[in-house]
């Protein structure tokens, strides 16, 4: 498997082959199977996130058609049957971060319509993750309104990266929201 670090979407009227083109100084990005969807291996995911940001602010028009980015961390496969215990073997990498933070866990499920549903497996982890937390003694809180940090699950059929998205990351880089 193709190892990737950002999952990057189009925005809703955007141009895909644009956006793919927009992106391609960063690293090697390619395309998925699902629509207006790219895989993206950089190697500085800040320092891209940093250039986007300030060509957005000079001008208005620059990378009209990106929607999303989501930095990733943590990338597998899974099958549906692996998917949430592959999902908490990932968790301690996050464990620290989290501590005594507000936040919640956001699933973006392409592929295995039915066989992945996208809330329980939220309310799984969230309830697994604060587990943790509360058993290192350092509890967290679930906090859908402002949290401090979204630990974002993005699959892409039988791949999934997972990225935490800290509140400072995202207002800092507009770019940087869960869907």
């Amino acid at each position: 498997m193709w190892k990737f670090n950002i999952v990057a979407t189009m925005a809703g009227a955007g141009r895909y082959r644009h956006m793919l083109e927009d992106l391609a100084p960063f690293g090697e990005f390619r395309r998925t199977e699902f629509l207006g969807v790219a895989l993206g291996q950089v190697s500085d995911p800040l320092s891209m996130l940093e250039t986007i940001r300030r060509e957005r602010e000079r001008k208005f028009y620059a990378f009209q058609d990106l929607g999303r980015i989501i930095p990733v961390e943590r990338v597998f496969t899974f099958t549906p049957d692996t998917f949430g215990d592959l999902l908490k073997e990932m968790v301690p990498g996050f464990l620290e971060r989290l501590a005594g933070k507000s936040f919640y866990v956001r699933l973006e499920r392409r592929g295995h319509k039915g066989e992945i549903i996208s809330p329980e497996i939220e309310r799984d982890l969230d309830a697994f993750i604060l587990a943790q937390l509360e058993a290192r003694g350092a509890p967290g809180t679930i906090d859908f309104t402002h949290p401090e940090a979204i630990l974002a699950v993005e699959t892409l059929g039988d791949r999934c990266g997972l990225g935490l998205l800290t509140r400072d990351l995202m207002e800092r880089y507009e770019v940087v929201r869960v869907g």
